[in-house]
């Protein structure tokens, strides 16, 4: 009886000892998509992380300022109508309160879309493999990252006989981390298969070729081995342009 009570005991002192880590901060990102062929295009994409707030939890200092800094561009080829294969290149620049990191990715996706009574659903599975540098220490490692998200977008408005309206949207993705990088949590596994997850609800408006959404995002992340979280609220404000590269070309030999 005296050892169960000792168990006890340690398993509620770790889990009073539980420090979770709330932020609150923006997210701006542009993307841009256009197509050389009718199958064959592009995406680019720039998106950014500020920290609105400092705070000390647990005897550390959490600083406000700018976290993360991605950069992606991606070849894309449309096998069939719902379904698109990409690869391609992205570049991660992180300051996650005094851990200063480069990251270079390989990523290699595939997105399925469809109708859902009104809704529009994309999946979007995601293989990446990351090597980030820390910039104190100079010591790389690697990481090997599976992601899938769910998107669904209601038009408020009928596609069918207006290009232009509201929409609203929201969306899921999970970060299976096979292989955790060994210097720092921006890839780190620490002991769970499903490390991160983000969940997202926007809204906003389509001019045609160019949408604006604003939008909350929720981020969880296992940050230590202890398994605290680092829980982001952001506000985002999202753009996306679509680039007719044909009409691009034409005034080019104009």
């Amino acid at each position: 009886m005296k050892k169960l009570l000792l168990v006890l005991g340690c398993a509620l002192s770790i889990a009073t000892q539980a420090q979770d880590l709330m932020l609150y901060g923006i997210s701006p990102s542009y993307s841009q998509a256009g197509k050389f062929t009718k199958k064959l295009g592009y995406n680019i994409n720039a998106s950014s992380v500020m920290n609105a707030f400092s705070q000390t939890v647990d005897g550390k200092r959490f600083p406000s300022g700018h976290t993360h800094l991605v950069l992606h561009g991606l070849a894309t080829y449309q096998l069939s109508k719902p379904l698109t294969i990409a690869a391609g290149y992205a570049f991660g620049r992180h300051n996650i309160f005094g851990l200063r990191e480069n990251e270079h990715r390989l990523i290699a996706q595939a997105t399925y879309q469809h109708k859902l009574g009104n809704f529009i659903i994309t999946h979007r599975g995601r293989y990446e493999w990351r090597q980030p540098t820390n910039l104190q220490t100079r010591i790389t490692s690697q990481a090997s990252i599976g992601r899938y998200q769910v998107w669904a977008t209601l038009p408020l408005y009928d596609p069918k006989k207006e290009k232009q309206g509201f929409f609203l949207s929201a969306s899921n993705e999970a970060f299976l981390y096979f292989k955790g990088a060994t210097n720092g949590p921006v890839s780190s596994r620490n002991g769970s298969l499903v490390s991160e997850n983000w969940m997202h609800l926007g809204g906003g408006y389509n001019f045609g070729l160019t949408r604006a959404e604003l939008g909350y995002c929720f981020q969880a992340l296992v940050r230590n081995k202890a398994q605290d979280y680092r829980l982001f609220n952001l506000l985002q404000l999202n753009i996306y342009h679509t680039i007719n590269w044909n009409d691009i070309q034409y005034w080019w030999y104009l």
